[in-house]
């Protein structure tokens, strides 16, 4: 038996969101980005409801997830956004359509090398170019330099790719710095020759607000699971339809009545005012739920809000119920219930952090449950 605690994630919402987004943006293809499992929804699924509603490829941030892709039998291009360490190197290029992500001249020597040994013939690949976030990424100086390198190698230089930092914000000008100082690079690379076929510099913040970034191809983050980038894009998001992928259940397993003046939860953060009804819900921070959320949160149940009391424990929330709310009932911390919402950037918004933060911190202890129909229950 298992505790009555699961993530479920809408695939059908997934085909959905991308779909809406290759509408978007026309020619270009849509990348899905299924790093960190999916950002927390199981990259697997993910990957594949993607690529049926039309994705020509997936990203991942490290070779174990796109390994983890290849042994779930997904054979479509996987980019590697970071460049590989050289010990690693030798495992992509036997992964198959994995594509690294090169900026180094260590990397470069060290792909160069995997090939040669291998026996690959033109392995593609593709140069970040670092135009100012300050990650990862070659200089636009010497970008040229490293193209010129990756093909005196052998190698075949696929593309070539840049991530805007501040897109979210559609009026912020250092959006339009970075466009030029890619174009720019676009345009040293044509002079010397060399013309990679796919060209991506557009993130989801960057696809829904600067069409002038899509394209041969962008990279659909965030936007895959139906989650705005921003509060200045939310209306974009609502325009176009997304729907949010997950929904994190649990429900009532305890029930409590409290006077006035008592306290809720390690350091009694939360104190009564009147006689309140509580309700204990079997998730916490061990689930990947942030001890702040319960310092400003809310659940539904019965399709009602509920303000969360005290902080978050490692295993259990305590949530503010009505006479009504009686044990077994459902509480849905993230996601949908009846005819109510509570988005991953709502719960960003309430507690202080990012929607990445919410969706990403979720841990592996409950389990995912896939459907591929949207439904009030999963």
């Amino acid at each position: 038996l298992m505790r009555p605690t699961w993530v479920s994630v809408d695939l059908a919402a997934v085909d959905h969101n991308v779909s809406a987004f290759r509408r978007l943006v026309g020619d270009a293809e849509v990348c899905a980005v299924v790093k960190a499992d999916g950002y927390g929804h199981g990259a697997p699924a993910v990957a594949a409801a993607a690529i049926d509603a039309g994705a020509t490829w997936l990203a991942v941030a490290l070779v174990e997830e796109a390994s983890e892709l290849r042994a779930e039998g997904i054979s479509e291009p996987v980019l590697v956004l970071s460049e590989p360490r050289p010990d690693e190197m030798a495992d992509v290029v036997a992964l198959g359509g994995v594509r690294p992500t090169l900026y180094t001249e260590a990397g470069i020597e060290a792909c160069a090398a995997a090939v040669v040994t291998d026996g690959a013939i033109d392995f593609p690949v593709h140069l970040k170019v670092d135009t100012g976030m300050h990650r990862v990424g070659v200089h636009c100086d010497k970008a040229v330099t490293a193209a010129r390198r990756i093909l005196k190698v052998g190698l075949s230089l696929e593309g070539v790719f840049s991530h805007c930092s501040n897109a979210d914000v559609p009026e912020d000008p250092f959006t339009d710095i970075q466009v030029e100082r890619f174009d720019n690079v676009l345009s040293d690379l044509a002079s010397a020759g060399i013309q990679p076929r796919l060209v991506h510099l557009a993130n989801t913040a960057a696809t829904l607000t600067r069409p002038d970034t899509y394209r041969s191809l962008v990279r659909v983050g965030i936007g895959v699971y139906g989650v705005s980038p921003g509060p200045a894009v939310d209306a974009i998001c609502r325009d176009m339809g997304l729907r949010q992928a997950m929904t994190v259940r649990s429900e009532i397993t305890h029930l409590q009545v409290v006077g006035p003046g008592e306290g809720v939860g390690y350091g009694q953060h939360w104190v009564s005012e009147r006689t309140t009804r509580l309700g204990t819900v079997p998730m916490g921070y061990a689930d990947g739920l942030a001890r702040i959320w319960g310092l400003g949160g809310e659940a539904l149940v019965r399709g009602r809000r509920c303000p969360l009391r005290g902080a978050v424990s490692m295993d259990a929330l305590v949530v503010e119920v009505d006479d009504e709310m009686e044990l077994g009932d459902e509480v849905v911390l993230l996601g949908s219930q009846d005819n109510d919402e509570i988005s991953a950037s709502e719960v960003a918004k309430a507690v202080g952090l990012i929607p990445w933060e919410v969706l990403c911190s979720l841990s592996h202890r409950p389990p995912r449950r896939y459907s591929s129909k949207s439904s009030s229950r999963g």
